[in-house]
């Protein structure tokens, strides 16, 4: 039973933090600040999840869901705006793709218009690539017509 309590005590004399010891709670303000800065979603992880998306709203516009591919564009634009805001150097870019990428998807939508729908994608597409090169991935292609979505939405 003394092994507990040898790791406890080897922790506290090595400066190791316990469970209760929260650093949200007890670290200064600007240590709090520099965790927080350092967990921040990087661009990469972002653009994993707008991948995730973009393959769900293909198929969603595909198979006539269209409040689901409405749902997937607002997930894309939350995505966009937390880029802008978590990764300061890459803002203006995501400005200018928020500002143009998304314009011809309400009408498709809204008339659940499927060849509509694929123009928008289309557009929203160049704009990907476009905002990929200006941030020196264009080696980074997306495909015009992904070959599956993800969720189970669309199963």
């Amino acid at each position: 039973m003394m092994k507990p309590l040898i790791i406890i005590l080897c922790c506290l004399n090595s400066g190791i933090a316990l469970a209760d010891d929260d650093w949200r709670k007890t670290a200064p303000a600007n240590k709090k600040i520099d965790n927080l800065i350092e967990v921040m979603p990087g661009a990469s992880n972002l653009m994993l999840q707008m991948g995730e998306r973009y393959r769900n709203l293909y198929w969603a516009g595909k198979q006539g869901k269209w409040d689901f591919a409405a749902y997937q564009i607002e997930e894309m634009q939350d995505l966009i705006e937390t880029l802008m805001i978590t990764r300061p150097k890459r803002s203006a870019s995501a400005k200018a793709f928020a500002q143009i990428a998304y314009t011809g998807f309400p009408k498709a939508i809204e008339n659940k218009d499927w060849q509509r729908f694929a123009a928008a994608f289309d557009h929203m597409r160049e704009q990907c690539m476009i905002c990929h090169n200006k941030n020196d991935h264009a080696f980074i292609v997306l495909p015009a017509q992904p070959q599956k979505g993800n969720s189970p939405v669309l199963d």
